[in-house]
């Protein structure tokens, strides 16, 4: 019995286990692989540090932003705009996506028009609002939100139209009402769908909010960066930290939240 339990092959099976559960993500893997080759870049001179500061600068610098109430503040803001106008676009979308996926005629009709003001450039869109809306955090809440609009729209409609029509025959089968139909049967089929639209907005929001936050001078992380892109290492040693918080942010909510519980809700879908 000790052999079986701690014999060669039970060794081999917790060493598999363990390697398993403590293997890296390809993406991380990448992104190590792209940090040294950066790093390799910036010391053997090929690239002057004043065009690419050494990677262990930029990491440098982002710890110490990291303390600072002024660099937080900024960051903070730029999150709080992203998040309200993901959350905005998702209260506007979301019945308008569930009567178009039910609504042939309905689809037919807006869907093409949806489609078209989704085609135009987001930079266009800005001018626009800052000219209607004015400069400050409204702009930029409502450029997040129009940014935020069109994956969301897009996926839920997919997920009402591939709803099986059997599911709505055996909901009137047993005389469901419309409340008891959307919270039993609509929304858990397209809970997938409305967390790939959720992932796919927040991260297009995210690249729109720092050209706003540029354009309309916005106080946020797009600002810190625009300001400190200049033409000395240190600005640009600032810049790329700035930069790169924004893709730690971004990476950190889509792996940490969107992901997990998009694939939790696929596996119980």
């Amino acid at each position: 019995m000790p052999f079986r339990l701690f014999g060669p092959r039970a060794f081999h099976r917790v060493c598999d286990k363990t390697r398993r559960r403590f293997r890296p993500p390809a993406w991380l893997l990448s992104l190590i692989a792209i940090f040294a080759f950066w790093e390799s870049i910036s010391a053997s001179g090929l690239i002057p540090s004043d065009q690419l500061p050494p990677l262990h600068e930029v990491l440098l610098t982002l710890v110490q932003l990291a303390g600072t109430p002024f660099f937080i503040s900024h960051v903070a803001q730029s999150l709080a705009n992203v998040t309200t106008g993901v959350s905005l676009a998702l209260v506007l979308v979301l019945p308008l996506a569930l009567l178009v996926g039910m609504r042939s005629q309905l689809d037919q009709a807006l869907t093409p028009i949806i489609m078209l003001v989704g085609a135009l450039p987001d930079l266009a869109i800005l001018t626009f609002l800052v000219t209607i809306i004015g400069r400050g955090n409204v702009a930029a809440v409502a450029i997040s939100a129009f940014s935020a609009f069109f994956p969301i729209y897009f996926t839920i409609r997919q997920g009402v139209k591939e709803i099986p029509a059997d599911y709505f025959h055996v909901a009137s089968v047993f005389r469901a009402g419309k409340a008891q139909t959307f919270t039993k049967m609509i929304l858990p089929s397209i809970f997938p769908n409305l967390m790939t639209g959720l992932r796919l907005s927040f991260e297009f929001s995210w690249n729109v909010l720092l050209a706003v936050e540029i354009i309309a001078s916005v106080a946020g992380i797009g600002t810190f960066i625009s300001t400190n892109l200049g033409s000395s290492t240190h600005s640009l040693t600032y810049g790329l930290a700035a930069i790169m918080t924004v893709g730690i942010i971004t990476i950190t909510m889509d792996r940490a939240f969107f992901e997990r519980l998009e694939n939790r809700t696929k596996r119980w879908h």
